[in-house]
């Protein structure tokens, strides 16, 4: 197995090639191009420790100056369980001054970012840095810094002190040294390094609060590892031009982990084929073929690693690194002066016009952004996910995975619509007034009773994040609170302090600082994916782990019961119009889709002559909203008036299909009991039955030979799907409104 290299660089440090490909989505938190020795002095290490209030400069922690902070983070821990001895004490004592002083600001840095603090594993981290300084070599007996070495000097360091002394028992000391000391030399680099943050090669906001994030950021535990962009003027121009974005807010941090991502792909270019500085070519007439070259690398390109393995780059990824080059390289060209200046790099002052535009159109592929078909879910699905979704809070023991966050995060998703981030990035008071009286009295149970204010993480501006929500949402957040407060209690955090956000990690945590991983949520629903095998109407597989399935749900309810678009716009966020009609495209292809995939048939059983695509533009050209009806369509030309008042099952101009099969059965029904119902009180009235020239009778007789003949020829239809022929059930009729009520007709029977 590969052992990741040290951390660190500054402008100046040695390029090394990286044997990562561009498309590793894993990328290594540390640059390997630095000792960190380079940013140590004993005037910086002081400083660190005078920065601490003076309850916590101590060489050593026990019960007799714990502080309190601290006696919540440290863990208890066994020292001998069948004598039963416990410790909770933690000490440097024997390491050199500034190597204290390091120590005592890392651990007071980890308590103060909610982690716990195991203390066995700092005694063995001190066990390990002592008996390296007093039998290793001659570099560790003279360190009085952790940066004097790497972590894996200081590993190969304890491991010769081991051998020196008592190998059994030290026996993995050295590989615990190698893992902590990594962990404190990441915090320590940060805080020595004195210059401008965006010099680093790798930027961490997790550590650096010089980097410039959103108050709330989806990506703010993730690294940006610019040691990978191995030619140094592409590496500092990059860095240069991102830090630029990013603090001018043109670009928000998972902006430049996606550039920084797609500039690896030019990095892989030149190394392919080399180039001549920052100009790329030594002549402008030369530049064309050597940017086409870049194309067909891409173009040509196999992926070797997830979901579309074996294949070719999708289009809109490779469009993206084209228009991240040509973004790039355009800043440059407009702001070479200042880039010389920052860089010290000359060469940047070559760039002419023709860097500005690097590609032709032709080069950058079409963006492919048509939704999939099964976008939106059917309400049987959905209803099925809600029914399941129980085995996410259920106990191992039961089969189920035993987290009931992302059980409560689910049914936001379901209820709201909101993105995934929107919900698990919730303040933990969420809940905003949504009446001006505080009288319960009055009030409808299934109305809106409060405002849910969400994080907003995609789009600035717009309407404010907030939207109304029911009792039923309302409780959901509140059995939620309910839960973030025992996880924090439980973790020593003083009573009533509640924690920042609704939905927590529960790793390194303690104070609840950090928000539930958007990873460990599509974990969890993958893990649900599988145990439901939940499958559409047409049998395909339903992922829920794709969680913007229930926001394209969402918008398609609110759009399908007429909600004005300006409505529903406010109401999922979006800035622009064209945003929302976004998910009315995909409705009325949906409608569309299932519109065709029926045969139509007339009122005698016969097959509509009328072709089905013709028929659907016919019924949406002409506007025939009011010819839309419960059991099928009515063919009349819009001005004309219809005389045969609620005989459209012996008219030749009415049409239906499948989709409307249960309705016509049901109609069927009502129909034959209503003339069972008139018989028995015509002959209770009369002495005899109605004779089949009854007026009223012949007509429902009509009818029911009607549908009888529809729901024969309806059976004998098949619908070819993915070359097999499936029965599919329609959507029905229950909430449509009677248009013949509409018309101030009779209703339909």
């Amino acid at each position: 197995m590969k052992t990741e290299p040290t951390i660190h660089a500054v402008a100046d440090a040695v390029s090394v090639p990286s044997p990562r490909t561009p498309e590793r989505k894993r990328q290594d938190k540390r640059d390997p191009r630095l000792s960190v020795a380079r940013l140590f002095g004993e005037e910086k290490a002081r400083r660190l420790w005078d920065s601490l209030p003076e309850e916590h400069r101590q060489d050593h922690f026990d019960s007799t100056n714990m502080p309190d902070d601290y006696g919540r983070a440290f863990r208890r821990q066994t020292i001998n369980r069948d004598k039963g001895w416990f410790t909770q004490a933690i000490s440097f004592q024997g390491l050199p001054e500034p190597m204290i002083w390091e120590l005592a600001w890392c651990i007071h840095q980890q308590v103060a970012e909610g982690y716990a603090i195991t203390t066995v594993r700092f005694q063995e981290l001190r066990r390990g840095l002592v008996l390296a300084i007093e039998h290793g070599g001659p570099q560790a007996r003279s360190a009085r810094s952790l940066t004097a070495l790497s972590h894996e000097e200081w590993a190969r360091e304890v491991q010769r002190a081991v051998m020196r002394t008592d190998a059994s028992r030290n026996r993995n000391l050295a590989t615990h040294v190698l893992n902590s000391v990594k962990h404190l030399q990441d915090r320590l680099a940060h805080a020595y390094h004195d210059g401008e943050w965006w010099r680093l090669d790798v930027w961490n906001p997790g550590l650096d609060r010089r980097i410039p994030q959103r108050e709330h950021e989806p990506w703010g535990r993730a690294v940006a590892n610019f040691s990978q962009l191995t030619t140094d003027w592409l590496r500092e121009a990059a860095k240069c031009w991102l830090s630029v974005q990013l603090s001018t807010e043109r670009y928000v941090w998972s902006s430049v982990k996606s550039r920084l991502d797609h500039l690896k792909w030019f990095q892989w270019y030149i190394d392919q084929t080399g180039c001549s500085g920052p100009q790329l070519v030594e002549s402008p007439e030369h530049l064309r073929p050597w940017l086409r070259g870049f194309v067909d690398s891409l173009n040509s390109h196999t992926v070797m690693s997830g979901a579309n393995k074996s294949g070719k780059l999708s289009k809109n990824s490779r469009r993206s690194t084209l228009v991240t080059v040509e973004t790039f390289y355009r800043w440059m060209y407009d702001n070479r002066a200042e880039a010389i200046s920052a860089l010290g790099d000359r060469r940047w002052g070559a760039l002419g016009p023709h860097h500005s535009v690097l590609f032709r159109l032709e080069d950058k592929p079409r963006l492919t952004n048509q939704p999939p078909d099964d976008m939106a879910l059917d309400d049987e699905v959905v209803s099925k996910i809600a029914a399941g979704s129980e085995v996410l809070a259920a106990p191992v023991a039961e089969g189920g995975l035993d987290d009931r966050q992302a059980f409560h995060a689910l049914m936001l998703l379901i209820r709201t619509g909101r993105r995934m981030n929107e919900v698990l990035m919730m303040d933990f008071e969420p809940l905003l007034p949504l009446l001006a009286t505080s009288d319960e009295q009055g009030k409808e149970p299934d109305g809106f009773v409060a405002r849910l204010a969400y994080q907003q993480t995609k789009i600035t501006g717009g309407a404010p994040p907030t939207i109304p929500v029911d009792q039923e949402i309302v409780d959901i957040i509140r059995l939620q609170q309910k839960w973030a407060r025992q996880f924090v209690a439980a973790q020593g955090v003083p009573e009533g302090t509640d924690p920042r956000y609704l939905f927590l990690q529960t790793k390194n945590n303690r104070l609840g600082k950090r928000p539930y991983a958007s990873a460990t949520f599509h974990s969890r629903l993958g893990a649900l994916t599988e145990k439901l095998a939940i499958t559409d109407s047409v049998g395909r597989p339903v992922r829920i782990s794709k969680t913007h399935t229930f926001r394209h749900t969402r918008a398609t309810d609110l759009i399908n019961a007429g909600v004005p678009i300006h409505v529903v716009m406010r109401y999922l966020g979006h800035v622009t119009p064209a945003m929302t009609m976004h998910y009315a495209k995909t409705l009325a292809a949906t409608a569309e889709r299932e519109f065709l995939r029926y045969k139509k048939v007339t009122a005698d059983g016969r097959t509509s002559e009328v072709n089905p695509s013709d028929l659907y533009d016919l019924l949406h050209l002409d506007q025939r909203a009011d010819r839309v009806l419960p059991n099928g369509w009515c063919m009349l030309p819009p001005r004309q008036v219809c005389s045969k008042g609620n005989a459209c099952l012996t008219c030749d101009k009415f049409v239906t299909d499948a989709g409307h099969r249960d309705e016509l059965q049901h109609q069927l029904a009502q129909t034959e009991a209503l003339i069972a119902r008139r018989q028995t009180q015509f002959a209770a009235r009369h002495g005899e039955p109605m004779g089949e020239d009854n007026i009223w009778l012949a007509g429902r007789l009509a009818e029911t030979r009607a549908l009888t003949k529809v729901l024969v020829a309806l059976d004998q239809v098949s619908v070819h799907e993915d070359g097999h022929f499936r029965a599919v059930r329609g959507a029905g009729a229950a909430d449509r409104p009677d248009p013949a009520t509409a018309l101030g007709k009779e209703p339909t029977v």
